[in-house]
């Protein structure tokens, strides 16, 4: 999984000390893991993103982002920008991303 693979291994309170985002999605697309870096670039708090469709209703992303991650074959990672819309902002920004052989989504998502 490239550069995302170190973030396996780290607990939540490790992922919070990251100067980027990070999301787990589980392969229905749900989140499993939500850091506060992410959670202050979004607006959206950890507990609110937990458990909900990240595409859906957290990232409220763009139907190219999410057809980039289904398509990402287990085992493999690749690199995308992509500008997420909030209600009052633009937010550009690069992600990497990885799917390991279990199918969970790895996103870390940095500005651009």
């Amino acid at each position: 999984m490239d550069g995302l693979s170190t973030l396996t291994s780290l607990d939540d309170a490790a992922l919070d000390k990251l100067p980027f985002g990070v999301v787990v999605l589980d392969p229905a697309g749900r989140v499993e893991r939500y850091n506060q870096p992410e959670a202050a670039r979004s607006g959206i708090q950890r507990w609110r993103a937990l458990g909900r469709n990240y595409f859906r209703d957290v990232a409220r992303a763009s139907s190219d982002f999410e057809e980039r991650v289904e398509q990402l074959a287990p085992g493999s990672c690749a690199s995308i920008e992509h500008t997420f819309r909030g209600f009052h902002r633009e937010d550009h920004a690069v992600i990497d991303m990885a799917r390991s052989d279990d199918g969970h989504v790895w996103l870390r998502i940095r500005a651009a």
